[in-house]
């Protein structure tokens, strides 16, 4: 278990890395800097890519990416050997993966689709029916969401189509937060600390859930906002947009922007109000108890950061730690609310549930 932890842990750095470098291809609009994919000009590697920066970025992405593909992989096989495997379902899994990679490609993307259905429905059913461990399941879970992610990125440059450009970067940061949870479900904290609610259970859920559920849904409108305003902003004001505080939904690039920001402002302080709940919480479990305070200090970064986005014209290292600090801010409440309610339904930070020695540090 404690190399696998330090295994997912150095996954989840790679995948950092990675959600810099596509915010970078977003920021710098070079997404389709290389006109095709797999290839690249019909290459594995164009001739002097590192040396032109827009396919330094586009092209750089695509093989960090694929590190991470390997990488989860990894966690997958490490997972899969530990609970009698059975290699038929490996080796379908990887055919089938091709398969689909291949279907997107040549654009048969109904069939494409029936894949993915059938593939999340047998995850389910023989995560349920066969008892998977936790592990065994997100790894899996994470294997497939690679593949999906992969042909998404893959769609962005064949369809040239802003909405899979859209899906592409808000299923990459959940995807991070799945990368999250393996790493923290391999932790020594899961497995040996005893998160207690001390008063409503249910409350706790409810405000942990609701509160992810914003945050991503500012997500999901940032990424909007991001792949339908590239070069530059619909508007440079901030507390109105194009001079009007309620502005109509056509321009559809105004409203976004408008809703981008006054959404913004009401996720921050729902954060800040389940931030100061969270601290009875948390405040048991010494390794968790400093997502609270993290959590009342970075939704003001965010905004400020925001404001500095507006002001310079989306600055390329303002616009990316803006990126980033949404991440951790993402991050942050999917990691309380999968305390919540993994500690409330038994599944782990519960004294009761032990794992596998020997465990590691987190």
């Amino acid at each position: 278990m404690q190399i696998f932890h330090w295994f997912s842990r150095f996954t989840l750095l790679v995948g950092l890395v990675l959600i810099w470098w596509g915010a970078a291809v977003t920021t710098e609009d070079v997404g389709l800097a290389v006109p095709d994919w797999p290839l690249a000009f019909g290459k594995i590697n164009p001739e002097g890519w590192m040396k032109v920066p827009a396919l330094f970025l586009e092209h750089g992405h695509r093989w960090i990416a694929t590190t991470i593909g390997f990488l989860v992989l990894g966690m997958y096989f490490w997972q899969f050997s530990r609970c009698k495997p059975r290699l038929i379902e490996a080796a379908g899994i990887i055919l089938i993966g091709c398969g689909y990679l291949v279907l997107i490609f040549k654009g048969f993307l109904g069939l494409a689709m029936v894949i993915v259905v059938m593939s999340l429905l047998w995850l389910i059913m023989n995560w349920i029916g066969q008892r998977w461990s936790l592990l065994r399941g997100l790894t899996t879970l994470a294997l497939f969401l690679v593949i999906i992610q992969a042909s998404l990125g893959g769609l962005r440059v064949l369809k040239m189509s802003d909405p899979y450009g859209i899906s592409h970067g808000t299923l990459g940061q959940l995807f991070f937060c799945l990368l999250v949870f393996i790493s923290f479900a391999s932790s020594r904290t899961w497995h040996s600390e005893s998160l207690v609610i001390q008063k409503n259970c249910q409350s706790a859920r409810a405000w942990s859930l609701i509160l992810f559920l914003a945050v991503f849904g500012q997500l999901i409108i940032g990424a909007t906002l991001r792949h339908t305003q590239r070069m530059h902003l619909a508007a440079n004001d901030i507390l109105t947009t194009k001079g009007q505080l309620f502005p109509p939904m056509d321009p559809a690039d105004v409203f976004v922007l408008h809703l981008h920001k006054y959404w913004g402002f009401s996720v921050a302080l729902l954060v800040l109000v389940v931030a100061w709940k969270s601290r009875s919480w948390l405040g048991r479990v010494p390794r968790l108890r400093w997502i609270s305070p993290a959590l009342m200090i970075m939704p003001i970064n965010q905004v400020v950061l925001g404001i500095y986005v507006v002001l310079t014209g989306k600055s390329f290292w303002v616009t990316n730690l803006h990126v980033l600090n949404g991440l951790g801010l993402l991050v942050l409440t999917f990691l309380l609310a999968v305390s919540v309610w993994a500690s409330t339904a038994g599944l782990g930070l519960n004294e009761q549930t032990k794992a596998d020695k020997p465990l590691s540090p987190t």
